[in-house]
């Protein structure tokens, strides 16, 4: 699981503590494992499993007509909105793209002001992103949908964390290290699956 070389990687001892294995050391972390798993799940980081990216922190000319640039306010329940989003340039769409390229099931994640609301992406229309996240998977062994419900399950958590005062915001590298649970991959879809069939109700 993770990365096609493993940088890094958590484990529980005999002693029933929790280590990193990290830069060829074993660091202790019990104090920052939340609560023990069922056997077959694992604690990693974000950026052992996701490439963790963000979009232009600049302000880009806008036009009339363009390429909609995606910011926080267009994250609405689980959902793009497009009906508020500024427009920019082709050159701008084609710059800010070579970094953070939003592909069909990436999640988007805003970093500033109104931390989370999650969106996974359903291509419908070329886009470009600002002050906000992009998970995109290493491996197949990840469910993006599991993902997605992770971290809206997390997003209140984050926003505790979150640093800042008027306007809070979480890094890059707080989310890269962000500790999620992770079981395997059928079991992640069995999880999605009840959760989908529970929202259905509602």
């Amino acid at each position: 699981l993770g990365k096609k070389y493993v940088e890094s990687y958590i484990y529980k001892g005999d002693d029933n503590c929790y280590y990193e294995h990290i830069n060829g050391k074993d660091v202790d972390i019990t104090e920052e494992i939340p609560f023990d798993l069922p056997a077959s799940w694992i604690w990693t980081r974000f950026h052992s499993i996701i490439d963790v990216r963000d979009g232009t922190h600049d302000t880009p000319k806008y036009v009339q007509q363009g390429y909609p640039l995606i910011t926080s306010k267009n994250l609405i329940n689980g959902k793009l909105d497009f009906s508020t989003a500024k427009m920019i340039s082709r050159e701008d769409y084609i710059e800010i793209n070579k970094r953070s390229n939003v592909d069909e099931g990436d999640i988007l994640f805003a970093m500033i002001g109104s931390i989370g609301n999650p969106v996974k992406v359903i291509k419908t229309k070329e886009f470009a992103i600002k002050n906000m996240a992009l998970f995109k998977p290493y491996t197949s062994a990840i469910s993006m949908s599991y993902v997605y419900y992770f971290l809206v399950l997390s997003q209140d958590i984050m926003r505790k964390q979150a640093a800042g005062g008027v306007q809070q915001f979480v890094s890059l590298n707080f989310l890269r290290n962000y500790l999620i649970s992770i079981p395997p991959l059928a079991e992640q879809k069995r999880i999605v699956e009840k959760i989908d069939e529970i929202f259905a109700k509602l």
